[in-house]
């Protein structure tokens, strides 16, 4: 039997989290979810999922950014690919898609503007788990 690939969300938006957590069981993954940056670093030393799927503004405007960092300094975790799905750019307009994969400035794998599609998403995360 083929193990479920294990899904951390971690975004301080409860109903986001539970739309997604939803969409993402539905097609077969194992899905916990943290509400902030602090809980996720805790998450992380119990289990490590095999993709994070991250917000940018949760306890500031850029929890999500130094979270990251963090997260890819670490030994342990350094290798989870990270899908950052933010409303960030309506609030600071910038390319940060641009950014994506800059180890020196933001870590992660993807970059998807909030809201996205549940078929865009699960694209996506179907291709960082290949």
């Amino acid at each position: 039997m083929k193990s479920m690939k294990k899904i951390l969300i971690v975004d301080d938006d409860v109903d986001f989290v539970e739309a997604t957590k939803i969409v993402l069981e539905e097609s077969g993954y194992d899905v916990e979810a943290c509400l902030s940056a602090e809980a996720c670093l805790e998450q992380l030393k119990a289990n490590v999922p095999d993709l994070i799927i991250l917000d940018v503004m949760m306890e500031t405007d850029h929890s999500g950014f130094d979270l990251c960092r963090e997260i890819k300094r670490n030994l342990k975790t350094k290798e989870i690919p990270i899908l950052m799905l933010t409303a960030v750019e309506q609030k600071y307009p910038m390319n940060f898609n641009r950014a994506a994969g800059d180890e020196t400035w933001l870590p992660v794998d993807v970059y998807i503007d909030k809201p996205v599609e549940a078929s865009v998403l699960l694209e996506r995360i179907n291709k960082l788990l290949r």
